[in-house]
C-alpha cells in the first residue's frame, strides 16, 4: 500500500485544517453542498469521512462519466432512486463537476438541477472552479463552501508524523521546502516524500527537481492572474514564480488570449501589446540591448492585463502553446530529410541548405 493510501483520512477528527468547512457542511447537510477548491485540499476526501462519521453508505459518481439529459438521468437518477443497504442513509458525491463543462453537455445542467428537487439524501458536489456561468442556477440552489490551500505548517506536522512512523530520514528543511512547492497539494506532497523514500541519501537536488513539476500548473496560475485582473501592480510579478523564459511565456499568452478576450477590441489590443513585446525581444536576442527586457515583462504582464475593458468572469480553460508542438511534429517529420542532407553535403561538397533544397528533385533516392 503505498503513503497517500496508507495515511488517507478516514474519519471527520482526522482531518487537517478543516474544522470551519466541516462545521459549515454538517449544518447544511440536508441541502446540496457545493465544495470547491483546489486540487488536493481534501474535497472528496471530505465526503468520504463524513459518510464514515455518519455510518452512511457513499455512492460516488465523477461528472466526467455522464455529459448529456439521458446519462445525468441514468446515473445519478438511478442512484438516487436506489435503496441502500441494510436500509442505512447514503450520502451522494458529485466529484470533479468542471468534467460537465463541455459543448456537448447539452441538457445536463437542466437533468441535475431537476434531480436535486426530490432528493432526500445528502448530495456533496465538488469543482475546482465552479463559477463557469452554465452553473449559475446550480450555485444558487447548493450552499457553497470554499476549500482553501491548506496551510504549509499543517502539512508539515503531517509529513514529520509519517517520516517517524515509516522511519524516514531526511532533513526537516528538506521537508519544508517539500511543502512549499506542494502549493498546499497533501496528496502530492505526501507522493513527493514516497518518491524520495526509496533513496539512500536525499539531497536538497532532489527537492528541487520535484519542484519542476510545478512549472507548469504555476505558468497556468500566471496566465490566469494577467488574463483575469486589470491591475497593472498586481499582474507586474506573474511570471517571477514560473520557470518560464521570454519566448515561453509570449506563446502562453498567444495561444489563450484569443479564448479569454471575447470582445474584439479588448483582443486586438492585447494582442498588439503582444507583438510589440516580440519586437522588442528581437532586437535583444539581435542587438544584446537588455535593457529593453523590462519594456518586454510589462507589456506581457500589465500591458496585456489592461488592454480590455471588459470584466472577464467564470472559468476558461486555458490550452498549453500549441505552435511548441507543430514545430515538434515538423522536426520529426524532416528529420530523415535533415540527416541524408548531412550526409550528401560532405559527399558532394555543398551546403546542407543546398542540398535540402535539391532533395525533391533527386527521384532516384526515394525522397
Amino acid at each position: 500500500m503505498n503513503l497517500t493510501n496508507k495515511y488517507k483520512p478516514k474519519y471527520v477528527k482526522e482531518l487537517i485544517g478543516r474544522e470551519s468547512e466541516i462545521n459549515q457542511i454538517k449544518s447544511n447537510i440536508k441541502k446540496p453542498i457545493l465544495l470547491y477548491g483546489p486540487s488536493g485540499s481534501g474535497k472528496t476526501i471530505t465526503a468520504h469521512c463524513i459518510a464514515n462519521d455518519l455510518n452512511y453508505d457513499l455512492i460516488e459518481l465523477n461528472a466526467s462519466d455522464f455529459r448529456n439529459k439521458d446519462e445525468i438521468n441514468n446515473i445519478i437518477g438511478n442512484s438516487i432512486k436506489q435503496r441502500s443497504l441494510f436500509n442505512k442513509g447514503k450520502i451522494i458525491l458529485i466529484d470533479e463537476l468542471d468534467g460537465i463543462s463541455g459543448r456537448e453537455d447539452r441538457g445536463g445542467i437542466q437533468a441535475l438541477l431537476a434531480l436535486l428537487k426530490d432528493v432526500s439524501y445528502p448530495i456533496i458536489i465538488t469543482a475546482n472552479d465552479p463559477w463557469n456561468s452554465k452553473f449559475s442556477t446550480l450555485r444558487k440552489k447548493c450552499k457553497i463552501i470554499e476549500y482553501k490551500k491548506i496551510n504549509n505548517e499543517d502539512i508539515l506536522k503531517v509529513l514529520i508524523d509519517i517520516c517517524k512512523k515509516e522511519n524516514i530520514k531526511i532533513n526537516y528543511e528538506y521537508l519544508k521546502e517539500l511543502t512549499r512547492i506542494s502549493g498546499g497539494d497533501i496528496r502530492s506532497c505526501i507522493n513527493d516524500l514516497e518518491v524520495l523514500s526509496y533513496k539512500d541519501k536525499i539531497e536538497r537536488k532532489d527537492i528541487l527537481d520535484l519542484g519542476e513539476r510545478e512549472k507548469e500548473d504555476n505558468i497556468f496560475n500566471a496566465i490566469k492572474l494577467i488574463l483575469k485582473s486589470d491591475d497593472p501592480l498586481i499582474v507586474m510579478d506573474a511570471f517571477n514564480n514560473t520557470s518560464c523564459d521570454l519566448n515561453e511565456s509570449l506563446l502562453w499568452l498567444e495561444e489563450n488570449i484569443p479564448l479569454e478576450y471575447q470582445n474584439k477590441i479588448d483582443l486586438n489590443n492585447a494582442m498588439e501589446k503582444l507583438s510589440k513585446a516580440d519586437v522588442f525581444r528581437g532586437r535583444i536576442l539581435k542587438w544584446q540591448h537588455w535593457r529593453f527586457l523590462s519594456y518586454v515583462n510589462q507589456l506581457l504582464t500589465a500591458g496585456v492585463a489592461i488592454s480590455k475593458k471588459t470584466k472577464y468572469y467564470g472559468f476558461t480553460r486555458y490550452k498549453r502553446p500549441s505552435r511548441i508542438l507543430n514545430i515538434w511534429k515538423f522536426n520529426q517529420k524532416n528529420k530523415e530529410k535533415k540527416e541524408l542532407a548531412e550526409k550528401l553535403s560532405k559527399e558532394i561538397h555543398a551546403s546542407k541548405k543546398r542540398v535540402l533544397k535539391e532533395l525533391p528533385y533527386m527521384k532516384f533516392l526515394n525522397i
